[in-house]
């Protein structure tokens, strides 16, 4: 017994400083890609801000068959936008970097340490037709192997409140 507590002791689990230990707090973004969107989960942990592709290509009615319309009595409900089945794959991956990573290839990781300016642009983003947004929260960081781009343009979608957004992003 005293040598299976002296293991236990000396062999205890090692958690990194990115390490996600409790529930974190979120909010839901769209970015462009080129000619195509797509919507994200964008969680927030003290060190990492992980962006989790939760749905792929949103556009507006009609869609002809192309992409995803979020219905208009929704709209305003970030939540509509998230594919609940392409969420549901994030579950247990938050304390998994490389897993978390390798769940979707448009996946990305912003370590906070990273960013060199973050700031919230309140004017509408162009092409979004009808859809209510919030505002784009803009991220510059250095490039990284998490991170391939080094701005970043997320806008609000639906009703979120960027300063709050913003206040929890820059602690």
């Amino acid at each position: 017994m005293k040598l299976l507590l002296l293991y236990l002791l000396l062999n205890k689990p090692k958690l990194s400083m990115d390490t996600v230990i409790h529930k974190p707090e979120y909010f839901i973004a769209m970015e462009y890609k080129g000619l195509s969107n797509c919507i994200y989960k964008v969680f927030i942990t003290d060190s990492l801000i992980m962006c989790a592709k939760v749905n792929g290509y949103i556009s507006v009615e009609p869609n002809f068959g192309m992409g995803t319309s979020v219905p208009k009595e929704l709209m305003h409900n970030p939540e509509a936008y998230v594919n609940k089945d392409m969420e549901a794959k994030y579950h247990g991956l938050l304390s998994d970097i490389q897993g978390f990573l390798k769940a979707n290839k448009q996946n990305f990781i912003i370590r906070k340490k990273d960013i060199l300016k973050i700031f919230n642009n309140p004017e509408k983003k162009w092409g979004m037709g009808y859809y209510p947004q919030s505002g784009r929260i803009i991220t510059q960081t250095i490039k990284a192997d998490y991170n391939k781009l080094p701005e970043r343009e997320l806008i609000l979608v639906g009703d979120q409140n960027p300063d709050e957004i913003l206040s929890k992003l820059c602690k």
